[in-house]
């Protein structure tokens, strides 16, 4: 078993209070490929979603080192992330959450409800309605199905798809179609545009759960005030005045 895998299977442990999986399910078959992912008319399914997804954040685990091993930063983020993805557009949906031990500031979300923030983002909120509009952002990209849009234009989502319904044993493929998913995610993050619904979404969110509206502005404010806009704060976002600007209007 992988430290990245090993690690999901932690979080679950850290935070017994919430259903881990929307489906009875291995984790580590499904890295290997073994879960059925189909793309029909209507999109990938909610099964489908959560097996891309689980795989999908191993990776992001293993490219940061691991989970933070914080018992109740766990748990709060959690608390959190559960009732903020109570008033998003896909309420019925598990929402989890992992604080990545990385000193940088930024945060990823992958297809399914797996949300990551590094520990960088943590530490770096004053207060709750900072934390929480940091999460709502991250929760306004699964539920749009941001991550899902760049799977799907993925040139190797097809073999991912035939592997993983059992159709190919070219579990190379399966690995790559991952790989270049996770790769995009970390590397390059989503367009401005899509950066920029997910603030707009995000702030709903939050407000509608009794949060600060103006909890992720006060946060990258802050941000900017204290840490500037260099590489190791929000790297995979668009820059912070951009964004701070749009949240002001």
């Amino acid at each position: 078993m992988s430290r990245a895998l090993a690690s999901l299977l932690l979080l679950a442990a850290a935070t017994p209070s919430f259903a881990f999986f929307d489906i009875p399910v291995d984790p580590s078959k499904l890295i290997e490929g073994g879960a059925k992912i189909t793309k029909g008319a209507s999109g990938v399914g909610a099964g489908e979603e959560l097996a891309i997804g689980e795989a999908v954040s191993v990776e992001i685990i293993a490219a940061y080192g691991g989970l933070w091993q914080d018992e109740a930063a766990t748990r709060r983020v959690n608390l959190l992330i559960r009732t903020l993805g109570a008033y998003s557009d896909r309420p019925l949906l598990r929402y989890r959450a992992g604080i990545l031990d990385s000193p940088t500031v930024n945060g990823f979300s992958a297809p399914g409800g797996w949300v990551f923030i590094t520990r960088g983002a943590y530490e770096a909120a004053t207060s709750e309605d900072q934390l929480a509009g940091i999460l709502a952002h991250e929760i306004a990209h699964i539920s749009r199905r941001h991550a899902l849009r760049i799977i799907a234009r993925n040139e190797a989502f097809s073999g991912l798809v035939d592997v993983a319904a059992g159709s190919s044993s070219d579990f190379a493929a399966f690995d790559l179609g991952i790989d270049k998913a996770t790769a995009t995610i970390l590397k390059h993050g989503y367009d401005a545009g899509t950066e920029f619904e997910a603030d707009r979404v995000g702030r709903w969110i939050a407000h509608s759960a009794g949060y600060d509206k103006d909890g992720l502005r006060d946060f990258l404010v802050h941000l900017q005030a204290t840490q500037g806009g260099g590489g190791e704060v929000f790297s995979t976002h668009p820059p912070l005045k951009d964004r701070i600007a749009r949240l002001q209007k």
